[in-house]
């Protein structure tokens, strides 16, 4: 049989998992972006850990959505990441968030990389600004997993064309092999509260059982993350606290009680501590010459309206003067 006359391999199922917590609005504009892609072969899950109805209003205007609700859930990313998996039917399982925003192509590109059979997880660009400023910074994203278990994460917006095999994937944007999921297991639950490195435990699981993980440029997806916006240690202590607390798990899950180890998470805390006391001088400093700035202002004004006095008096004093010689 000739190559041509071969029966075309069916197009993979893919299913969609979109997570969302209260933000409505945002999961509306994220819906309105998956349904305009041109990929037909989809199914579309919504986990929604909404405190209210909103979200599930918004969901109720696509009839062929699968809407899974979670009440109560203190590990929402895990367990909504478990849910969705669980009621998924695809062959492939795409992950994003309520905030992101794929582009053009999104699905087929992710779709064509699984051609390769060894492919087990694929994510793409995470672009934090629009176009086209995104598109002005150029290159290969740092996506590193190294032997202290310290996690490196950028360039993840940069333009580029390259495909390149990664240690891991952001999650907003990343998908799986079903295949690569069932041998690696459960999205691990014991990442608590912002759930910090929940995606790159799953990433680490799924190449120790032989997969590859890949960054397809054109996977990508806009991200309007408010938490990009605040530098790491002007988040609340809980924020730090679980950061830290889900940091040090994953690096003595995966690595053990090594000194590299240790050795590692003293250099992260250190980076950590320096920019806490880096902010925190910036904040004293920032404070105190703002008061001084209040009072040089002040006193510049009561220079100003001292001379607007004097050159008023001038004036009038003038005016008499000419009124008196002419008399």
């Amino acid at each position: 049989m000739k190559e041509s006359d071969m029966p075309a391999m069916p197009e993979p199922l893919v299913s969609i998992v979109i997570i969302t917590c209260n933000r409505p609005f945002l999961l509306e504009h994220c819906l309105q972006h998956v349904f305009a892609q041109s990929y037909q072969r989809r199914e579309i899950i919504v986990v929604d850990s909404s405190t209210n109805n909103e979200s599930e209003l918004v969901v109720a205007q696509y009839s062929e959505i699968k809407l899974i609700r979670l009440r109560g859930q203190h590990n929402n990313m895990p367990h909504a990441r478990n849910s969705g998996v669980a009621t998924s039917c695809g062959e492939i399982i795409a992950f994003i968030d309520d905030d992101a925003m794929v582009q053009p192509g999104w699905l087929e590109a992710l779709v064509a990389a699984y051609c390769d059979e060894t492919v087990g997880g694929v994510g793409g660009r995470v672009i934090s600004m629009p176009e086209p400023y995104c598109d002005q910074f150029t290159g290969s994203p740092h996506l590193v997993v190294n032997v202290g278990g310290r996690i490196i994460g950028r360039d993840i917006g940069c333009m580029s064309t390259e495909t390149i095999e990664v240690d891991h994937l952001i999650g907003c944007n990343m998908s799986f092999r079903r295949m690569a999921l069932e041998q690696a297991g459960r999205f691990d639950t014991n990442y608590t509260l912002t759930n910090l490195r929940e995606e790159t435990d799953m990433c680490i699981r799924v190449k120790q059982v032989g997969w590859r993980l890949l960054f397809v440029p054109a996977v990508a997806v806009l991200h309007f993350s408010s938490r990009s916006l605040n530098p790491y240690f002007l988040e609340r202590p809980v924020v730090q606290f679980s950061n830290g607390r889900n940091s040090t798990y994953f690096a003595v899950k995966h690595f053990g009680i090594t000194p590299h180890i240790l050795l590692g998470q003293l250099l992260d805390s250190g980076k950590y501590s320096g920019r806490a006391l880096y902010h925190a001088g910036c904040f004293c400093l920032g404070a105190a010459l703002h008061l001084v700035g209040r009072v040089v202002g002040f006193n510049e004004g009561i220079k100003w309206r001292l001379q607007q006095h004097l050159s008023s008096t001038a004036k009038e004093t003038s005016e008499i003067s000419d009124v008196m010689l002419k008399i």
